[in-house]
């Protein structure tokens, strides 16, 4: 393809999905489809280069980096090359999420608002092909989005074939992972054995599959507009609001549920089918809280069948700090401590404050754990943290991740929007107390 043609057609990708390339980070491999991407780039605008070395190849991963930062010392453009190591379990899922927290670590060091990614039309046909596969809804047929946040895809409407034509019309030299050649990952399946068949029984189906998905994103934006007011991001979690569903179509709420998850994750993940019903089978019940938990440590709560909440497992939820004077953040909550003078029992009397006496502390922020006990101001015994909170209606899921400040013992002070310990309350004479102030961040 005459590269005229190539960068007239990434042009036109850009306008039409309102990409920024004047100066994008582009993430760059070493592969045919970055190369492309980069040399087409570097006549469209002043970009930078990102790659990553995952350390899995041994010597030909970091010949792949020294190709990169030579390439890019011919065409003028700054690189950052960056190493990693990886774990043992789903590589390609953990080396895909940590590239992007790099990209979007060094993008904001360098102000720059657009992270460009190689992908296809070819990677969106082999993405599409695997979700029908395994019984994903609109959201997994409509392929990889063109525009994700920051993230853009100029290549997305571009077959691979155009892009191995456009480098050999440049005489521009690529790297070939061999790991894109074996058979152990499924996506190297449907791409060398798959899409090839059904190119032999319908040709130029990867570019209609893709074209096929990109419909259906509009499809997908248009239904998901109609349940947009009942989903909203509170505190860690992201929430589908049953109540503003009452009476909408079966349909939509699969929608509700599939775009919430989608918030919290990426808009890349999908739940499948049969996941999607299952929740929507919990959320039936009025009777407390059903949980499940899904893949990569995400939890789903059923509430009271008012709500569906969706937020990562308790694995995100652990450690404790010091209560300090000033603004503190402890995970999605906000606290503003100050010293004051005496009692504001007018103040004290809403839920998100407490007055401590000072002479009891110091005080420390924690999560709420099975075994704790306060004695409520006025109660005139000990109840256990839990159960005070299950009396106040707090659903079973939340009591473990909601937080309480303990003295330097250990015992229970407060609990956030709850109830104060007797022995911490402050009395009408006292002449200073420690103000604590807590929100819940949306």
């Amino acid at each position: 393809m005459k590269p005229e043609v190539f960068l007239d057609a990434m042009r036109r990708t850009a306008e039409r999905y309102s990409m920024d390339l004047a100066r994008p980070l582009v993430m760059v491999s070493g592969g045919p489809d970055s190369v492309a991407m980069l040399r087409a780039l570097v006549e469209l605008g002043d970009p930078a280069v990102l790659h990553v070395d995952h350390g899995l190849r041994g010597d030909e991963s970091r010949e792949d980096a020294e190709f990169v930062r030579a390439l890019c010392g011919r065409l003028g453009v700054t690189c950052e090359v960056r190493e990693i190591e990886l774990g043992d379990a789903n590589l390609q899922e953990e080396a895909r999420l940590r590239r992007y927290r790099i990209a979007e670590e060094i993008a904001d060091g360098m102000r720059i608002s657009t992270v460009a990614t190689g992908h296809t039309a070819d990677d969106v046909a082999e993405t599409v092909l695997m979700n029908l596969a395994r019984g994903a809804g609109l959201r997994g047929l409509s392929g990889i989005p063109p525009v994700r946040g920051r993230f853009a895809r100029p290549l997305i409407r571009h077959r691979r074939s155009e892009i191995l034509s456009y480098l050999e019309y440049l005489d521009q030299p690529y790297r070939t992972d061999p790991t894109n050649l074996t058979l152990k990952y499924a996506r190297n399946r449907v791409r060398l054995e798959v899409l090839p068949v059904l190119e032999e029984l319908y040709p130029g189906a990867g570019r209609n599959i893709a074209h096929g998905a990109s419909l259906l994103r509009e499809d997908l934006e248009a239904l998901e507009n109609l349940v947009a007011g009942a989903i909203h991001p509170r505190g860690a979690e992201v929430v589908v609001s049953l109540l503003d569903l009452e009476g909408v179509p079966r349909a939509l709420r699969r929608h509700a549920v599939r775009r919430a998850y989608a918030m919290l994750v990426s808009e890349e993940d999908s739940l499948d089918s049969a996941i999607v019903e299952v929740i929507l089978k919990l959320s039936r019940t009025s009777q407390g809280t059903r949980t499940m938990y899904l893949a990569d440590n995400i939890v789903v709560a059923a509430r009271y069948g008012e709500e569906i909440a969706f937020y990562h497992g308790a694995d995100h939820w652990s450690g404790e700090c010091d209560l300090l004077p000033g603004d503190q953040g402890f995970y999605d909550w906000t606290i503003i401590v100050t010293e004051v003078r005496g009692l504001d029992a007018e103040d004290a009397a809403r839920p998100e404050v407490a007055y401590l006496n000072v002479e009891r502390g110091p005080y420390r922020v924690r999560l709420a754990r099975e075994g704790d006990s306060i004695q409520p101001l006025g109660l005139g015994g000990t109840k256990k943290v839990m159960r005070a909170m299950m009396d106040r209606g707090v659903p079973k899921d939340l009591r473990r991740r909601t937080p309480v400040i303990v003295n330097h013992e250990g015992r229970v002070a407060w609990i956030f929007l709850g109830e104060l310990g007797e022995d911490f309350k402050v009395d009408v004479t006292a002449e200073k107390a420690l103000r604590v102030e807590v929100a819940n961040n949306p």
